[in-house]
């Protein structure tokens, strides 16, 4: 297994064998957090960062995958964020996992996921998609906060939309009726998070 030191800088011009910046089913990721990691490898990288949407919940099985591979994955997450009214994603890398702060958010951002889905679940009920919490539950195939994607698949498995897109397009999009937004922290907040983790970001 490569060493778990990162480079001190990048080149610009050359091709380095890492991504910090991967989802899995511990958030929206179409893998569970071991087939990220397995297929990471496969393709010849030697540093990952698993980085789930507002949660931390794959990354021990990310690294115990990892173990057995020529592999090395180091803890992250992306925090959902508003700056002036716009929603900003900011990836944060954690060497040493979520602590402080930075632990107490990713529970308050798990309780606005939770929060933000039954209110589109609620929506999209309105707009003909019976028991469409249950059915993107279905679709999520686990007990994960829901997100926009997995209303998305329930509405393309209910044929209320051709295909993924299309249920953007006409329901879960900017300004559609399903684009419910999340009482998100400011960026600054979620800076200061971790900041105060003292971790890099």
């Amino acid at each position: 297994m490569p060493g778990t030191e990162l480079p001190e800088t990048l080149d610009a011009d050359r091709r380095y064998p890492l991504d910090l910046h991967m989802h899995s089913t511990a958030s929206d990721g179409a893998l569970p957090p071991s087939e990220v990691v397995s297929l990471c490898a496969q393709r010849g990288l030697q540093h990952m960062a698993l980085t789930d949407h507002d949660t931390m919940a794959g990354v021990a099985e990310a690294q115990q995958t990892a173990e057995h591979l020529d592999i090395s994955v180091l803890p992250g997450c992306e925090l959902s964020t508003r700056w002036s009214g716009v929603g900003i994603h900011v990836v944060a890398l954690m060497p040493q996992g979520a602590q402080g702060a930075l632990a107490e958010g990713l529970v308050s951002q798990r309780q606005a996921r939770i929060e933000r889905a039954e209110i589109i679940a609620r929506q999209l009920e309105k707009l003909g998609l019976p028991d469409a919490l249950a059915k993107a539950r279905e679709q999520a195939g686990s007990e994960r906060p829901l997100g926009r994607p997995d209303f998305a698949r329930a509405l393309v498995a209910a044929g209320m939309a051709r295909d993924w897109a299309d249920a953007f397009k006409r329901y879960l999009g900017s300004g559609k009726k399903g684009d419910v937004k999340a009482q998100w922290p400011e960026v600054s907040h979620a800076t200061e998070w971790i900041v105060a983790s003292g971790e890099l970001r």
